[in-house]
């Protein structure tokens, strides 16, 4: 049984993530490029925001007694699966949970510029993936 509670404490949290980054954003790329403490502000923002979808992917879908697949990337698919998003943000996140890897766990450099501009170009995908989890969420309650 899915925890509404979690759920809606999950997307306050993510929203709150998304909020922060959309503060940083329009900041110059030169100044980001050489602002370590900006950077890993960035970074470990964008790892949360990102963590949050996929701790509320695993609820949902273990509350809707879907087997783990084991990965984060398959506890976004969950998601699509049960149509809570629709397949665009399913892709864009699970996309997102692969860049989470590589910010995590240091795989080689992280390319600043990469960041700069996930920070500038995909924060609507992590809008959209809140506003149709919300949607679910309220077509649940009614």
């Amino acid at each position: 049984m899915v925890d509404e509670e979690v759920v809606a404490t999950k997307l306050e949290r993510a929203h709150e993530y998304t909020n922060d980054l959309a503060e940083m954003r329009g900041i110059p790329k030169e100044e980001y490029v050489s602002d370590v403490v900006l950077q890993r502000a960035v970074e470990r923002t964008l790892m949360n925001l990102i963590q949050s979808c996929i701790d509320l992917a695993q609820h949902v879908r273990a509350a809707n007694g879907i087997s783990s697949g084991g990965t984060a990337k398959e506890e976004i698919r969950a998601l699509g699966e049960l149509e809570i998003i629709s397949r665009d943000t399913q892709q864009k996140i699970e996309e997102a949970v692969g860049f989470r890897n590589v910010l995590a766990h240091r795989y080689g450099e992280i390319d600043h510029d990469v960041v700069y501009e996930v920070l500038h170009e995909d924060l609507h995908w992590f809008k959209r993936f809140q506003q149709e989890v919300a949607q679910w969420l309220q077509d649940r309650r009614s």
